[in-house]
């Protein structure tokens, strides 16, 4: 059977349901869409037309023509939905294009709708691997003002390129502006983070005091950008929960740093990944030194810790093992084989 594509009036192209064979399971139909307000179509169709790369990401999924609503055209043909909406009031509380593997150039019409219909909903950004600049999207996210009253509480931008790409300076004044004072969640993964480049962040990083969950993985942190991290976990104002450092080439020192400079003084983190890394037995043991000591002082707050992958030897691994007394490890599950 012939499929049959019509042009929307947005620019759109429609597959016929008339004539189309059964659609697959990972295409949403018109009819399930949710209506969006016009204020939240507006935002959304300037990310698109800003944006050649998502406007051609939302030509494809939809099949249903029966509708001329413009809201079919933001849910894309994997069923991941573009747009997040409060369920009580409809209200666009996020936009996500995490995995739609789309490229941003120009992320400053959206936030302009956003100040303009004063959107002060919007909570969550995913804006991940979509290799958006930090100075397109610091210039964005400048634009709102008080009066909007949005406050942009996750922000996810892994596989950004941020480091290779000079970003970092853009980012660190991101980090700084008023609208992110609640943020709770950060994730900077796959970015080509260096050590130098966490040392710049650390600043921005320990005054965004209501951070609970920070990803790091993947990056290029090593021992320098391990140090960093640990004065941040130091402050007396953290409050992180989660810390993500798999994969960042760090050494026995930089596991030093973390233990002695970071852990010893925390007392919110409850999970830290420091997998496929190479800290050692050495590492090993600075860190179950300072979990004994906290122990000892009953201030111990650290629930899990992962160091698969780390070279670690049968006795430091179990002799750390026993100082996290965590129910997650597994027999064996610290060691390298």
């Amino acid at each position: 059977m012939s499929h049959h594509l019509m042009e929307h009036e947005t620019g759109l192209i429609l597959l016929d349901a008339t004539t189309a064979a059964a659609p697959p399971t990972s295409v949403i139909a018109a009819e399930d869409t949710p209506s969006l307000p016009p204020a939240v179509l507006k935002a959304l169709r300037s990310l698109r037309d800003s944006n050649p790369s998502l406007q051609r990401k939302l030509n494809h999924g939809i099949i249903d023509v029966s509708s001329s609503d413009e809201s079919v055209g933001y849910w894309n043909r994997h069923n991941q939905e573009l747009v997040m909406l409060s369920p009580d009031n409809n209200e666009l509380i996020g936009v996500n294009l995490g995995g739609l593997m789309v490229r941003l150039v120009n992320s400053v019409p959206f936030f302009q709708v956003i100040e303009d219909e004063k959107l002060n909903c919007l909570t969550t950004v995913n804006f991940g691997g979509t290799d958006i600049g930090m100075d397109n999207l610091l210039e964005g996210v400048k634009l709102l003002s008080k009066d909007t009253k949005a406050s942009i509480k996750e922000l996810y931008l892994g596989g950004c390129g941020i480091g290779c790409r000079r970003g970092t300076s853009h980012l660190k004044e991101l980090l700084q502006l008023q609208l992110l004072t609640n943020l709770e969640t950060l994730d900077l993964r796959y970015n080509d983070l260096t050590g130098k480049d966490l040392v710049d962040l650390e600043t921005a990083l320990t005054s965004t005091s209501n951070l609970k969950i920070l990803h790091l993985e993947g990056n290029y942190g090593k021992c320098e950008g391990a140090a960093a991290i640990g004065n941040v976990l130091s402050a007396p104002e953290s409050n992180l929960k989660e810390l993500y450092l798999g994969a960042n080439q760090i050494g026995s020192e930089g596991a030093k740093s973390l233990a002695e400079q970071g852990l010893r003084n925390n007392k919110s983190l409850h999970k830290l990944y420091l997998e496929g890394n190479s800290i050692g037995d050495e590492g090993a043991i600075a860190l179950r030194d300072v979990l004994l000591d906290q122990s000892l002082r009953q201030c111990k707050v650290l629930e899990h810790l992962y160091v698969d992958n780390n070279g670690l030897g049968k006795e430091a691994a179990t002799t750390l093992g026993r100082a996290v007394n965590s129910e997650s490890m597994i027999d064996g599950s610290l060691l390298d084989g």
